[in-house]
C-alpha cells in the first residue's frame, strides 16, 4: 500500500463510488441540484446520461445522501440485467417489501399498494435505476413506466430515475409513452482540463494528502492521457502513486503517470 509512504490516511484515487470524494465540478453540481429538484417536487422520470467513467454512481449516491429519509424512501437498483418482473420486485424490495409471487397482476398490485402506504405515510418513493442501457428486457422498460401510472390525486407516488451511458437516449426513442414523461434529462461531461487539477487536488486533500505529491508536469501529463475522464484519472493517478512509492521517488513526476498510461494502453 503507498497510503503510508505518502503519509495518506485513505487511498485517492479508488475508483469504487464514495461520496466524501464526490467533486463537484459545475455540471456534477448541477446534476446533483436537478435531480434532487425532481425527486422533491415528485417528477415523474428524470434521466442522466453520462460516458463511462464520468461519475453517474456516485452522484446518484451523492443524490441519496442529501434527501431527507423521513420524507423519502428510496431504490437502488445497481444491475438492472434482469426480466421486467424481477426488476420491479428488486426494486419494492428496496422500498420495503418482500414480492414473493412473479404474476405480474399479483406483483403491480402489492408495488400499488406499496406505494399507497408510503405515501399515506408522507413519504415520496424515487427508483433510481443505474447502468439503464444494460437492461436487456425490452418489456422491463415498458414495465417501469407502468409503475408511474398509480397516482393520488394527479399526483406521482414515485419519482423513476434512469441513469446511464448515452446509448440510454437510443434506447428510449421508440418508447414515446416513457420519453414523454421525462421531466428532467441531463447530460454529464467529462472534466475540461481547467478542473483536473481541482479533481486532484479534491481527493487528495480528502486522503489527507496535497497537491505537492504530483510536479507540475505529472498533472498535465494526467491532463492530456485522461482526457478529463474521471475513472482515467483516478487509474492514472492511483498507478503513478504507486509506482512512485516503490522507486522511492520524492514525488510523481511526468514519466510516472506516462508510464502508467502505457500500462493501461496494453
Amino acid at each position: 500500500m503507498y497510503a503510508e509512504y505518502w503519509n495518506l490516511k485513505l487511498l485517492p484515487f479508488e475508483n469504487a463510488p464514495d461520496p466524501k470524494f464526490f467533486f463537484e465540478s459545475h455540471s456534477h453540481t448541477e446534476a446533483v441540484t436537478r435531480l434532487l429538484f425532481s425527486i422533491q417536487t415528485r417528477k415523474a422520470m428524470a434521466l442522466i446520461t453520462g460516458d463511462y467513467g464520468s461519475g453517474k454512481t456516485v452522484l446518484c449516491q451523492t443524490v441519496i445522501g442529501r434527501l431527507d429519509p423521513n420524507q423519502h424512501k428510496i431504490a437502488l437498483v445497481t444491475n438492472p440485467r434482469m426480466d421486467a418482473i424481477d426488476i420491479t420486485r428488486e426494486i419494492a424490495y428496496q422500498l420495503g417489501e418482500d414480492i414473493k409471487t412473479r404474476s405480474k397482476y399479483d406483483v403491480l398490485h402489492a408495488f400499488n399498494n406499496l406505494l399507497d402506504r408510503h405515501h399515506a405515510a408522507g413519504r415520496h418513493c424515487a427508483a433510481i435505476v443505474d447502468e439503464a442501457q444494460l437492461v436487456n428486457d425490452p418489456a422491463a422498460l415498458d414495465d417501469l413506466r407502468l409503475l408511474l401510472n398509480h397516482q393520488v390525486a394527479g399526483q406521482f407516488l414515485m419519482t423513476l430515475v434512469l441513469v446511464g451511458q448515452t446509448e440510454l437516449n437510443d434506447m428510449l426513442r421508440p418508447i414515446p409513452q416513457m420519453t414523454q414523461r421525462i421531466g428532467l434529462r441531463f447530460h454529464i461531461p467529462h472534466l475540461d482540463a481547467s478542473q483536473v487539477r481541482p479533481y486532484m487536488a479534491h481527493r487528495m486533500a480528502t486522503a489527507g494528502g496535497d497537491m505537492k505529491i504530483f510536479t507540475a508536469e505529472a498533472i498535465s501529463e494526467v491532463e492530456r492521457l485522461s482526457k478529463g475522464n474521471p475513472r482515467e484519472i483516478n487509474a492514472l493517478c492511483d498507478m503513478a502513486l504507486l509506482t512512485a512509492s516503490l522507486s522511492s521517488a520524492s514525488q510523481v513526476t511526468r514519466e510516472h503517470v506516462a508510464d502508467a498510461g502505457r500500462e493501461r494502453a496494453t
